[in-house]
């Protein structure tokens, strides 16, 4: 019989406590290290996103300085300069262009209905204006009744003609009213053949009344016998005619002349052309009645006067 000595049970719990323990640190040693549980100082910590650098100075965009500015402000100045308008000459109907401010100084050119020539000066009372004629670079003066002017007339020079008259005065002493033309005879103007047409004062002065008016410049004419006033030639001085009666239709600007009495038949085209110049320009001096028609009797001054008609 086996006799257990006092301290057995403490040996045993001894051993098992040897035997527990080994095994313990067995165990620990045979765990994968890469499946150790993370320490706390290993914790995922969030990533911060990485910073966006700032652009340089350089990069920002410039506005445009406003040059514009500049520009608005010289319109500005050119707009204003604008508001005064040039002067400007405009002829209102066929006439002469003379070297002086009068009838007695000699024609130096022909302006045509329409035209426009440079505008240089006028005389004091502005009752005639200097030009150059477009066509002979000519500088010579066309009286004011026969052209419209605009503009700043202010920027206009004054002239003062030469007084070197070489034409004869008019007929008459009334230098004003209504007119008369003549042919100025192979001056190269635009009536006749290569005539021009000067006008003189008929004495009868002008009335409220285009009928009136243009009755009394027409007679005057007619009654006109001289063949020639200085070097002026009136093709007319062999006509027997007067006017009956003088019809105005005020809204088309249709003039209606009706003569009693004969005229011969002019030797030749040109002479036809000088008689329906003169004749026509006299009853259309008044601006603005331009459209004349002309009878004696029952048939028209033009088929009369026209070369070849029985």
């Amino acid at each position: 019989m086996t006799i257990l000595h006092k301290r057995t049970p403490i040996l045993i719990l001894l051993i098992l406590l040897l035997i527990f323990t080994g095994c313990q640190a067995s165990s620990t040693t045979g765990v994968d290290s890469t499946e150790a549980p993370l320490s706390p100082s290993s914790t995922l910590q969030p990533t911060p996103s990485p910073s966006h650098t700032p652009l340089p100075a350089t990069e920002t965009a410039t506005p445009v300085p406003p040059t514009h500015t500049l520009t608005a402000t010289s319109t500005g100045t050119s707009t204003a300069t604008q508001t005064s308008e040039p002067p400007y000459i405009v002829i209102d109907q066929d006439t002469t262009c003379r070297t002086g401010p009068g009838l007695v100084y000699d024609i130096r050119a022909y302006l045509a209905e329409g035209t426009a020539p440079t505008l240089l000066g006028h005389n004091e009372d502005n009752s005639w204006w200097t030009v150059e004629e477009p066509d002979f670079n000519a500088t010579c003066w066309v009286s004011a009744e026969f052209v419209s002017v605009a503009g700043d007339l202010e920027t206009v020079a004054v002239f003062t003609a030469e007084p070197t008259p070489s034409l004869v005065p008019s007929p008459t002493e009334n230098q004003k009213g209504m007119k008369i033309f003549l042919v100025a005879l192979n001056t190269g103007g635009p009536f006749g053949c290569g005539d021009g047409l000067v006008y003189y004062f008929s004495g009868k002065p002008r009335t409220d009344s285009v009928e009136r008016d243009l009755k009394g410049a027409l007679n005057a004419l007619f009654k006109l016998k001289s063949k020639f006033v200085g070097e002026h030639y009136n093709p007319v001085y062999n006509a027997h005619l007067h006017v009956l009666d003088v019809d105005v239709i005020e809204a088309t600007g249709k003039v209606f002349v009706y003569l009693a009495g004969s005229i011969p038949k002019p030797p030749n085209e040109c002479e036809a052309k000088r008689i329906h110049d003169q004749v026509w320009e006299t009853a259309r001096q008044i601006s603005g009645y331009r459209n004349v028609t002309i009878r004696v009797g029952d048939k028209l001054l033009g088929d009369l006067i026209a070369v070849g008609d029985k």
